[in-house]
């Protein structure tokens, strides 16, 4: 069956009575305009968040006309309404729509629609009001773009229909001629907000504020930084980017103050000065002691005094101007750093301090006011009036308060100077118009796609255009110019391909970025920031994306050091079989909102951050970002919501990378950009041929690189548990520094649990979160070592004592001050394939104080035919075209740089056995190849299909032999299996009518296999849950299906199996495996593979791990005719026996 024949066939079956409920029936039939859409903008750079958008584009692509545009329209605000519950589907409507897509499938496809399909379709068409607009004052309206002429924008309305494209009225004087630049800069199918729109009796429409792409949120302080002395051109965004501060000593002071704001707030007696700066030690001890300015004792002296200064000024304005009459501040009935996520201006931010009920808020600052523009006065810096005038607009249209009756202070606490801010919506329109700007460029720079246009972008980074003011005092020739010409300096003094380097990693970081807010055409389901409030509740239900209708069981966000909050969740009304299991893991950062009507979510409602602490199937414990002494911020009585949290700050690191590489040593430039040919130390050449065994050639080699070293470590092979214990006790013995990598937290505990087994014992220090630790490493958190140090010397003697260290690099990356203190001979990062090339640069590129390599060399260890790491944009988005680049091995920056430099060197090692090179081949790399998980026939098509066929068994008396059937189970229905080592049992696809992310008659032959795994397993070695089985599939929704048939058998050892997706078990074995492919339609073929090509051979990295965990025994389960359509499963189902 093609794609086309099962479009028609999923209509077919919504068509048919009886065959699903009509809730279930617009939940596919929306899927399927969904997919309709994606397939027609794939070849497009193009990013629509929403659908509306999306329809707009292939409306006009394929010639519809408005009749035909109004019905999908009416289709698509038919299906929001009810997918979000806020309608009841009928019968005869679902007809009409199906009728709509039938026919736009045809006009799409120019296939017939079948006559069973015909048949069944209503003769009337989908009917649509297009109702005028009222003529009256709109609050806000989404618009779609079309086009513009020197009078009118022409636009079609999102939440209504148009029979024909409205006039928008622009550069109105005193109303919006502020957005003048904004209206030259629109593209067509651009989404739009229109606020404080009036509508005159033409219906032409004359908006306050034209907001280009909203769901693209930019964070207030960061726009507010725009706002400088010298101007506020839009590159100040991208200047803010590859800046690192260099003086960290005003971040220090702002963040202790922040502290003792929270001490006065929370505390009902006075808080004692020193008790404070001994809290702000603990939580700032690496940052205090890293502090360049805070090595000269008389800058130190005056820091401290500083601290004291603003300690006295906030007890004073917190007694004593608080209680003043007309300040409308209560600190009793006081939020802490509430966010906002504000989708009709496209902004979000965190407020310090808020009042309960919104009539005030307070925004502070650390550093200094404007201290000249007034002869004996102190004003406000524009930057800060900006941000309060933002925060303002955000309360307007997110929380519908009255911008004229809430109180906004800033509070400079060097003064202290309690500021009460004035609102200009003049001043709010100009400021929203340079935010318009940032996002046509960083939309221009992804939809472009081109180092040479970002090259362009970037070149406004100069003092002569951002300098818009015409400066030319003291401050601009002593301060600005300097810091904003040290960056265009770096950036021209570039060499050609390290030019073509930084300008090509610029450009994929931007667009990754906007894909990552925005969501991507391309992906199956919605993804990025904006499904926070685009996604349909049953989208988000089927996900796993939200927990709602949840009850406080308990109330611990005043607990001042580890505040939480216990929720107890309620099962949905929904069918059982509907539900999905929750995609919330220990760790996750989330928002929490009060959630009491279906049209509440984040953009309307006051946001929490925080983590999950623990999760299980009846509650949910969130640790708070910041404690809350007032309970009646989070009311008893209340529902909230969870949802996923998605932050920029992988982002702003990726960015500070390319700052780092910016000022880089030329050495470490040239051996990243293969300029120069790392190096070795050949006295070790002897030993290393002689060495006994793998690992012993392998610490050999890793000591005798004088730059890098990389270690292939297949599944199974060792590379953590022997290689990176081997190297990290040779290096120990030498007397180096050490310092140990990896992506994810799991993988950091098992490093840690590696170098716990060294003995003797060995002093390390862990750098991350307590949430993100195992409990057995906890003692080993930087913050728990450093508990009983008292100053900054000792914090430094620590530090300096230790000479291991080991975090994420995620971590590691944003603790830049960490390397002020440290710097380490090697560094060692496991898990290298899942790391991409701009997130580990930064590492590899910072200097120390003294300005040499902070990390001297480092040793990759990964697998390439393995996971990689996730990005979000396509393969063809991220290819790289640029010859020298490609020439030093940089194809697509979905590579991981382990993967780039393995390419490099094993190339040149192919011109060194032609002659055509001087260098040796090996040195610099080498490949585990005795593995000792899994049984031979288990490792057969995996070994032979993606490794060439050279693993080899250790040996071990799982890996051989025989299977015998336990006693008991020889009329089992699947004893004829449990002996065999592999084997696929086939299934049935799902029913058209049914979601495709879930297969029954898949769920329950696991059910019933593992049940005969249990019997088989218990009687023979017995059973252990963490330890025994595991089954994987691609889909929530099947794993909660799984997990339902599995409880039905009432046997509680298999509650406690794992059964999760393949990324989830990537570093993790099973006695045995099951895993059910849950491929129902043609199309799911090409999400379920993540290929790679190696020496002209396919791989399917997600296969590959999911056939290597398995120790003794592996079983799939899927439908043969569809799994045959990809050659990879093809040949994997011939090799294995079919029940």
């Amino acid at each position: 069956m093609n794609e086309v024949e099962e479009y028609f066939d999923v209509l077919l079956a919504v068509c048919k009575e009886g065959n699903l409920s009509l809730d279930m029936a617009y939940r596919q039939m929306r899927e399927l305009l969904e997919r309709l859409c994606r397939t027609q903008m794939a070849d497009s750079s193009l990013q629509m968040t929403d659908l509306s958008a999306r329809i707009s584009f292939v409306a006009s692509k394929a010639g519809l006309s408005m009749v035909e545009q109004n019905r999908l329209h009416t289709f698509r605000l038919t299906s929001n309404a009810i997918l979000n519950r806020q309608a009841e589907p009928s019968r005869e409507q679902l007809l009409r729509d199906a009728k709509t897509l039938a026919f736009f499938i045809r006009r799409l496809t120019g296939e017939d629609i079948p006559a069973g399909l015909y048949r069944l379709l209503p003769h009337a068409d989908a009917t649509y009001v297009v109702s005028p607009l009222a003529k009256e004052r709109i609050r806000r309206m989404r618009v779609c773009f079309q086009y513009a002429d020197d009078a009118f924008l022409y636009v079609l309305p999102v939440d209504r229909l148009a029979d024909e494209p409205l006039r928008v009225r622009y550069n109105v004087p005193q109303i919006n001629e502020e957005f003048a630049e904004t209206c030259q800069l629109l593209w067509r199918h651009a989404q739009v907000n229109l606020l404080d729109v009036a509508v005159d009796d033409a219906g032409i429409l004359t908006p306050s504020f034209i907001i280009l792409e909203p769901d693209y949120l930019i964070d207030i302080s960061a726009l507010a930084e725009c706002f400088k002395d010298y101007g506020h051109h839009p590159a100040n965004y991208m200047l803010a980017r590859l800046q690192s501060p260099d003086n960290t000593r005003p971040l220090l002071l702002g963040n202790i103050a922040n502290l003792f704001l929270d001490e006065w707030i929370h505390s009902e007696e006075s808080p004692d000065y020193l008790t404070c700066m001994k809290k702000a030690f603990r939580s700032y001890p690496i940052e205090l002691a890293a502090c360049a300015d805070l090595r000269d004792r008389e800058k130190e002296a005056e820091f401290f005094a500083d601290c004291r200064r603003h300690f006295d000024n906030i007890r004073q304005t917190v007694t004593e101007t608080f209680r003043a009459p007309g300040y409308g501040l209560d600190k009793t009935d006081a939020v802490l750093e509430p966010s906002y996520i504000c989708e009709a201006l496209g902004l979000q931010g965190r407020l310090d301090y808020m009042q309960r009920d919104m009539s005030s808020f307070i925004e502070m600052k650390s550093g200094k006011a404007d201290e000249y523009a007034i002869r004996g006065k102190v004003e406000p810096k524009e930057n800060n009036k900006v941000q309060m005038l933002l925060y303002q607009a955000v309360l307007e249209y997110s929380m519908g308060m009255d911008h004229r009756r809430v109180k906004a202070y800033l509070f400079y606490t060097r003064y202290p100077l309690l500021y009460p801010a004035r609102p200009s919506w003049a001043m709010v329109r100009r400021v929203m118009d340079v935010r318009n700007r940032i996002v046509a460029n960083e939309y221009g720079i992804q939809l472009r796609n081109s180092p040479q246009y970002t090259a362009e972008r970037l070149k406004e980074i100069h003092p002569d255009i951002l300098n818009e003011r015409q400066l030319d005092n003291v401050l601009w020739k002593r301060y600005l110019y300097p810091s904003i010409n040290a960056v265009t300096q770096r950036i021209l003094a570039l060499s050609s391909i390290e030019q073509s380097y930084f300008y090509t990693l610029y450009n994929f970081i931007t667009k990754e970025l906007y894909t990552s807010k925005s969501g991507d055409i391309d992906y199956e389901g919605r993804a990025g920031a904006a499904a926070l409030w685009l996604s349909t509740l049953a989208e988000k239900c089927e996900a796993g994306e939200i927990l709602y209708d949840l009850a406080i069981r308990e109330n611990h966000a005043a607990d001042a050091h580890k505040p939480y909050l216990l929720l107890r969740r309620t099962v949905y009304g929904e069918v059982v079989e509907n539900q999905v299991l929750p995609n919330f893991r220990q760790g996750d950062a989330v928002v929490l909102y009060e959630r009491n009507k279906d049209g509440d979510n984040v953009t309307n409602r006051m946001v929490f951050k925080g983590n999950i602490e623990r999760i299980s199937d009846d509650e949910v414990c969130m640790r708070l970002r910041a404690a809350q002494q007032n309970a009646g911020v989070l009311p008893a009585g209340s529902r909230y919501a969870i949802e996923h949290d998605y932050m920029d700050t992988a982002f702003r690191g990726m960015y500070l990378g390319l700052s780092a590489f910016l000022s880089a040593t030329k050495s470490r430039r040239d051996l990243l950009l293969g300029q120069r040919m790392p190096e070795f130390d050949l006295s070790l050449d002897a030993r290393i041929a002689a060495a006994p065994d793998a690992f012993a050639r392998i610490t050999l080699k890793a000591q005798a690189a004088g730059d890098y070293f990389l270690l292939i470590g297949p599944p199974g092979t060792g590379k953590t548990s022997r290689a990176l214990r081997g190297m990290v006790e040779a290096f120990y013995r030498e007397g180096k520094q050490i310092l140990l990598l990896s992506y994810t937290n799991r993988a950091v505990d098992e490093i840690s649990k590696a170098l716990a087994a060294i003995t003797p014992e060995i002093d390390f220090i862990r750098i991350g979160s307590e949430l993100s630790c195992d409990e057995a490493y906890r003692g080993h958190l930087i913050e728990n070592v450093l508990e009983n140090c008292s100053t900054r010397r000792e914090v430094q003697e620590r530090i300096a004592r230790c000479r291991v260290f080991v975090g994420t690099v995620a971590t590691l990356s944003a603790k830049t001050d960490f390397f002020r203190l440290k710097t380490f001979d090697v560094a060692i990062i496991d898990e290298a394939t899942q790391i991409l090339e701009p997130q580990l640069l930064g590492l590899l590129c910072i200097r120390n104080a003294a300005g040499a390599d902070a990390i001297g060399k480092f040793i990759l260890i990964g697998d390439h035919k393995q996971l990689p790491a996730v990005v979000l944009q396509s393969s063809e988005q991220s290819e790289v075209c640029d010859e020298a680049l490609q020439a030093i091995g940089l194809y697509n920056l979905k590579d991981s740089l382990f993967e780039r430099l393995y390419r490099n060197i094993t190339r040149k090692n192919l011109q060194a056995s032609t002659g055509a090179s001087s260098w040796v081949p090996g040195r610099c790399y080498d490949m585990l190849c005795r593995q000792g998980r899994m049984n031979v026939e288990v490792a057969s098509f995996p070994n032979h299909a993606f490794y060439g066929g050279l693993l080899e068994p250790v040996g071990l008396p799982h890996q051989q032999g025989e299977l015998s059937l336990s006693p008991g189970l020889c009329g089992c229905e699947f004893a004829g299996l449990l002996t065999r080592r592999v084997a696929f049992l086939p299934s049935v696809p799902e029913a058209l009518s049914r979601s495709v992310k879930m297969n029954h008659s898949e769920a329950r032959i696991v059910a019933c296999l593992a049940e005969a795994v249990y019997q088989q397993y218990a009687v023979s070695s017995g059973f252990n849950s963490a330890l025994t089985l595991g089954i994987i599939t691609p889909y929530r929704s099947q794993i909660a299906l799984i997990k339902k048939e599995i409880a039905a058998l009432g046997i509680t050892d298999l509650n406690d199996i794992l059964v999760d997706t393949v990324e989830r078990f990537q570093g993790s074995e099973r006695d045995v495996i099951i895993y059910s492919f849950c491929v129902n339609r043609v199309y799911q073929l090409k999400y379920l593979a993540n290929l790679t090509e190696d020496n002209g051979v396919l791989i399917d990295r997600k296969l590959n791990v999911a056939l290597t965990r398995a120790r003794r025994q592996m079983f799939m389960t899927g439908v043969p005719q569809l799994l045959k359509l990809n050659p990879i499963y093809a040949r994997l189902l011939e090799s294995v026996a079919v029940k």
